[in-house]
């Protein structure tokens, strides 16, 4: 298996797994469309990062991190929803993003491509994926608590900080696979697996942990027939993940 496949590979495993397990609490918590507008906030980061000359990931990472604290910010300044705070975000940032990108990375940063990275990173982009994961698991109670009896949870001192941690992660889980699903379709990795799980299981547990394996195999696959048959990852992984979910129609259950 070549360099570049070899990182994507390992790439798609811990990205995909950190995606299941965050994206189940995304669909519970019906912000489906935040995770799809949110990783477009990406793209000023890599326009910045590529005027400079240093490597967008790091561009991706601070805009998304930025726009977390910003949507929790104006969360609190205002009663509209999340959907709508980051979908204002989302569209001034598409604008820049498209505006500013030389022509010759737009497709890329769109829609993903087989990275090459020094081993540092690689390293760092699998380690932050998994410590996500774990931090989601670890996490579980608190989240769930918040989103079915939010009235409760902050009677019972779990505070509305939580929100902010919450997508702090997000944020970071979508920052770690801009690279290889690219930022028009980083957001539907976070939704697929959740919703797939949801159709074929019964019951928290049971959800969070197929969402985290569906989300790792549908990556990974993803990057193989990519690779196979010399498409785009990003195309790939997401028309891989959408086939599975509508199999999955047919094996629904009620949650």
């Amino acid at each position: 298996m070549e360099i570049s496949l070899s990182q994507s590979f390992l790439i798609a495993l811990a990205v995909g797994l950190a995606s299941g397990s965050v994206g189940a609490f995304v669909v519970l918590r019906r912000m489906a469309l935040v995770g799809d507008a949110l990783s477009h906030v990406a793209l000023p980061g890599i326009a910045l990062a590529l005027a400079y000359e240093f490597d967008p990931f790091w561009g991706v990472a601070v805009s998304l991190i930025g726009a977390a604290f910003v949507v929790f910010w104006l969360e609190t300044k205002t009663k509209l929803p999340s959907e709508a705070l980051v979908g204002l975000l989302f569209t001034a940032s598409l604008a820049v993003g498209i505006l500013t990108i030389p022509d010759e990375e737009i497709i890329h940063s769109l829609f993903g491509e087989f990275p090459l990275m020094p081993a540092y990173l690689l390293m760092l982009i699998v380690a932050t994926a998994l410590i996500a994961t774990a931090f989601v698991f670890f996490s579980t109670r608190r989240f769930a608590f918040r989103i079915i009896a939010p009235e409760l949870a902050e009677a019972s001192g779990v505070k509305q900080t939580n929100n902010l941690l919450f997508l702090i992660v997000f944020a970071i889980v979508v920052a770690l696979g801009i690279k290889l699903v690219g930022t028009l379709l980083m957001g539907a990795l976070t939704i697929i697996p959740a919703a797939i799980a949801r159709n074929v299981t019964r019951g928290m547990k049971a959800y969070i942990v197929i969402s985290a394996v569906l989300g790792m195999a549908i990556a990974a696959l993803g990057v193989l027939v990519a690779h196979s048959f010399g498409l785009l990852p990003g195309p790939s992984i997401i028309l891989l993940g959408t086939s599975l979910f509508i199999v999955s129609l047919f094996w629904s259950v009620k949650v």
